[in-house]
């Protein structure tokens, strides 16, 4: 692994590497951090972007545009492109499935969605991972790539988290269940009291509820109070869909007059780590990596 985080061509994948690397990209940034960090260990990339969703960045590198509805045709570009190993990486808007236009690929999916053998969006993504892996491409985690940006152990930020711990241990416990239910990946804990739990709204919109709620479960700006906790579900597949936190999360977080986050070392994506950390010491909240198996 190089200092950037990144590894090194020869360390990838089963002798692939002179392939491009597939990238299927969402939105926010993390699709184009990865395509600059596969570029710099000097190996091709190419992007395919979901269409209302992929930031127009994308169009620096070798690129193509797809449908969320097709997933047979973006597994054929793929395949034109001479991809083998893919990633698949950035937030998609919940679509309404009554306007989407779907390729064969697409109704094989939602056959299998509505067989009712999957529940939840860890199963559906398990789904997608499925069709992939059907048509011969092998889905490689994000995190392989951005190993710098998935999240330090420890303490962060100047402020410390010792006085909130009570709210960060049943953070982790409801975390654990509600992941384990395929709900969601985070959960917001104040006084032991579970304030929030992320739904299909997203982590963004659930600080904002929190932040509307009455001030009798809220700190405040000069003594903040809770802990957001968002964690990886215990099943999941590491290779798609690891938590992520962002600006934005740090904001609400502050809004919300919450006193810090907790995040699982190495199982969270984070665009930029040292500007997550630069933001969230300038705003007076603690950041913490705790690790499942090496106590806290």
């Amino acid at each position: 692994m190089n200092k950037t985080g990144v590894i090194a061509p020869r360390a990838i994948g089963n002798g692939m590497t002179d392939k491009p690397l597939g990238l299927v990209a969402g939105g926010g940034v993390l699709p184009l951090r990865i395509a600059e960090a596969v570029q710099r260990s000097g190996r091709d990339v190419f992007v395919l972007g979901l269409a209302n969703e992929a930031d127009e960045g994308i169009q620096a590198f070798d690129h193509d545009w797809t449908q969320i509805g097709h997933m047979a045709g973006a597994v054929d570009k793929l395949l034109a492109a001479n991809c083998h190993e893919v990633v698949i990486i950035g937030g998609i808007q919940r679509p309404n499935l009554a306007e989407m236009d779907f390729d064969e690929g697409g109704e094989w999916f939602m056959r299998e969605a509505a067989s009712g053998k999957h529940t939840g969006d860890d199963q559906l993504l398990k789904i997608i991972l499925a069709y992939f892996q059907m048509r011969g491409l092998d889905v490689q985690p994000a995190q392989k790539y951005l190993a710098a940006l998935t999240g330090l152990a420890g303490a962060q930020t100047a402020q410390g988290h010792a006085a909130h711990q009570a709210d960060i241990d049943r953070g982790i416990e409801v975390a654990q269940v509600i992941g384990g239910e395929d709900i969601g990946q985070s959960v917001v804990i104040a006084d032991r009291l579970v304030l929030a739990v992320e739904g299909p709204e997203g982590t963004d919109n659930m600080l904002a509820r929190v932040a509307s709620m009455a001030t009798e479960f809220l700190g405040t700006k000069d003594a903040p109070k809770g802990v957001l906790v968002k964690l990886p579900k215990p099943q999941q597949d590491r290779r798609v869909d690891l938590p992520t936190i962002g600006l934005r999360t740090i904001d609400g977080v502050a809004n919300a007059n919450l006193a810090g986050i907790v995040y699982e070392a190495g199982g969270a994506l984070f665009a930029d780590f040292d500007a997550v950390v630069a933001a969230a010491d300038e705003k007076g909240l603690f950041l913490y990596g705790f690790e499942p198996h090496g106590g806290q």
